[in-house]
């Protein structure tokens, strides 16, 4: 059964990272069992396919930079959802290299959109302000006293900028529909 990070204290979590740089193994182990399924979403949501290949990579990234892990006041998750975002740029980027055809198609073969493709795009669109309260909240799974302290803002503030994020959202949405 998946533990869900949620409901681990703060305290417990950072025993695990504290052990974890100290090399162990196994507490590293138990910081992917909490947070996989957070990285999981993020990747999900981003990519197409299957996460699996960039979650292990995020925690490959992160068990390389643990040692230069500096606790800051803000959780974990958020110091991976940081390594999670770069991982998901670099595949995003991989995937949109073009690679020559031999065969090319006699007229051009549109792609069916993705309900996650064109709230990606959308999201594209947002401040960075924004964009990152949603996928901290949504993807990640985050509190709002846990974003707030990631961003240097307050819950309040967090609040308005997810509200606006998302009438923003909508309103995107409804101008490709």
């Amino acid at each position: 059964m998946e533990t869900h990070a949620e409901l681990i204290p703060h305290e417990a979590v950072d025993d695990l990272v504290a052990r974890a740089k100290d090399g162990d193994k196994d507490a590293f182990g138990q910081l992917y069992l909490l947070h996989r399924a957070r990285v999981a979403r993020m990747a999900r949501f981003s990519l197409r396919g299957d996460p699996d290949d960039v979650v292990a990579e995020v925690f490959v990234r992160a068990w390389v930079a643990l040692p230069r892990y500096r606790a800051t006041g803000a959780p974990f998750v958020s110091w991976l959802y940081g390594i999670a975002r770069h991982v998901v740029w670099d595949e995003m980027a991989r995937s949109n290299r073009t690679r020559p055809e031999a065969d090319l198609p006699e007229r051009g073969v549109e792609e069916p959109k993705d309900d996650r493709l064109a709230i990606a795009e959308a999201m594209g669109k947002l401040p960075t302000e924004q964009r990152q309260v949603i996928e901290m909240k949504f993807l990640i799974g985050m509190r709002n006293p846990e974003v707030a302290s990631l961003l240097g803002i307050t819950p309040g503030a967090v609040n308005a900028k997810q509200w606006r994020a998302l009438v923003a959202l909508h309103g995107f949405m409804e101008e490709d529909a």
